[in-house]
């Protein structure tokens, strides 16, 4: 008969392989648990395929829910902290007006690395006046 330590292991590295192909932090914590079930096998805690099955069952979803959200941010970032960058990144960049912005809510457009954005501003700009960038909205600068 096969051991169940070595199955239960050789599981949780195909889990744990497996997560490589698919991402999204699940299936990494259902190989954690048959890794756990494996040692529990070794140490003579679960000799029953029932008592095993229990056991991957309780740890994988106990590390699941515990612990994904604080494994999501080593491996995904604080998407938080890089939402504001994203919205920080052009504030305080000196543009060149392309279209005229009459100034108000109607649109005009600036070039800001090499494209064309949408751009409001409370003034009226010409084409070709350099501007600043103090606010984004979206795909929209504000510019002043």
């Amino acid at each position: 008969m096969t051991d169940p330590k070595l199955i239960w292991f050789l599981i949780g590295a195909g889990l744990l392989l497996l997560e490589f192909a698919a991402p999204g932090l699940v299936v990494l914590f259902f190989g954690v648990g048959a890794i756990i079930t494996s040692i529990a096998c070794w140490l003579g805690l679960a000799d029953s395929l029932t008592t095993q099955l229990m056991i991957f069952s309780i740890a994988s979803l106990a590390c699941l829910f515990s612990l994904r959200k604080y494994v999501q941010s080593w491996f995904v970032g604080d998407s938080e902290h890089e939402e504001d960058e994203m919205s920080t990144e052009f504030i305080h960049q000196k543009v060149t007006v392309v279209m005229a912005i009459p100034g108000g809510a109607t649109r005009g457009k600036v070039e800001l690395k090499g494209a064309d954005w949408n751009a409001t501003s409370a003034t009226p700009h010409a084409v070709g006046d350099v501007v600043t960038v103090i606010a984004r909205d979206g795909l929209n600068l504000v510019v002043e």
